[in-house]
């Protein structure tokens, strides 16, 4: 017999991500708080070589986002191919206002890694805190205090910058672990221009049939395709770190 098959996640629609270029745009002159407390602003290395911005969840407490972790540690592994193609990555921690933060960010991400824990863990790019969301909200990242215990970041991003200060890429996820691979992100760095053939991750098109299909739906109209089928249920929850 078939089976219908939900992903429900908190009543909520969702689409995969949306890559955006934005071609030629100048990238803003956005300020920072580096890791030693001290203010910075992005001019400090446009001019001198391509930018890979990652703007994360945030840090709440002694708690890190599973997905940043995983994206921390991946560009991490890749930093020397970063290097190697020119390029600087700057990872923002939205909404984190003390410094030391920074390494109790790191510490979280080495903790978490369960086979091989690593509280030493470390980077070798340069990790920005983003205090007042204002670099978030000039690169039209989506980010607001939601309070207590809550990431000010839901939909992360990966900004390329080129050399000249102009914005090759622009990449904002539509949920947190939506996020392009370090290979995409490379090839815009090494090309020097957006991508135009499968880097290119456009949100599917919302089908208008009413039979089931992997896509989330709202958990009413879930239940109401399944009455009307008539057919058993299985229900997947899924939480949203």
């Amino acid at each position: 017999m078939r089976m219908l098959r939900f992903l429900l996640l908190t009543g909520v629609v969702f689409w995969a991500g949306t890559s955006v270029a934005g071609a030629n745009d100048k990238a803003p002159d956005v300020s920072f708080m580096d890791a030693h407390g001290q203010p910075v602003r992005l001019s400090n290395w446009v001019g001198k070589e391509p930018l890979v911005l990652l703007f994360m969840r945030g840090f709440v407490g002694d708690f890190s986002c599973t997905f940043c972790g995983m994206q921390t540690k991946q560009y991490e592994g890749s930093y020397d191919k970063l290097r190697a193609a020119g390029a600087e990555v700057l990872m923002i921690l939205p909404g984190v206002k003390d410094p030391k933060d920074v390494a109790a960010y790191l510490e979280s991400i080495g903790a978490a890694d369960e086979p091989h824990p690593n509280p030493a863990f470390s980077v070798r790019f340069p990790l920005l805190l983003d205090p007042d969301l204002s670099a978030c909200h000039a690169f039209a990242v989506s980010a607001e205090n939601r309070g207590e215990g809550a990431f000010p970041v839901n939909e992360p991003a990966t900004i390329v910058i080129g050399k000249d200060g102009s914005i090759l890429y622009a990449y904002h996820g539509q949920l947190p672990g939506d996020r392009p691979s370090v290979e995409a992100v490379l090839d815009v760095v090494r090309n020097g221009k957006a991508p135009t053939d499968a880097l290119v991750h456009e949100a599917p098109k919302k089908s208008s049939e009413s039979l089931p299909s992997l896509n989330w739906v709202p958990f009413v109209d879930g239940m109401k395709t399944a009455r009307e089928s008539k057919k058993p249920i299985l229900l997947e929850f899924f939480a949203d770190w």
